[in-house]
C-alpha cells in the first residue's frame, strides 16, 4: 500500500513538472503558481516526515540524517521563492496601473 501511494505521488508530481514545463509563457507567473507552491511546500514537508516514520529507529525521536529538517529547509526556500514572485507581481502591477494612469491624464 506505501509503495502504490509513494509511486501516485512521484506520478502527480512528474504530471505537475510537465504541466509547467509545457504552459504558455505568462506575465502573471504569480497568479499562476502561488498556491502550487504552498502546496509545494507542505508536499516537501510530508515526504520529510514520511522518510523519517520510514527510517528513524525504533522509538527513536531524533532525525539521525537531518532529513525532516532538510525538508523543512526546502519549503522555507519554497514559499520564500513564493514571496519574491509575489513581490515582482506586485510591482509590475504597480508599473502598469502607473502607466495606464499616466495614458489617461493625457
Amino acid at each position: 500500500m506505501a509503495a502504490r501511494l509513494a509511486q501516485q505521488a512521484s506520478d502527480a508530481l512528474l504530471e505537475l513538472l510537465e504541466h509547467v514545463r509545457t504552459r504558455p509563457p505568462s506575465d502573471d507567473r504569480f497568479d499562476s503558481s502561488s498556491d502550487s507552491l504552498d502546496t509545494l511546500a507542505r508536499a516537501v514537508v510530508a515526504i520529510g516526515d514520511v522518510v523519517d516514520g520510514c527510517t528513524a529507529p525504533s522509538g527513536a525521536d531524533e532525525d539521525p540524517d537531518g532529513v525532516a529538517q532538510r525538508t523543512r529547509e526546502l519549503a522555507t526556500a519554497i514559499v520564500r521563492r513564493r514571496n519574491s514572485l509575489l513581490a515582482e507581481n506586485a510591482a509590475v502591477r504597480m508599473r502598469r496601473a502607473a502607466v495606464v494612469s499616466v495614458r489617461r491624464a493625457g
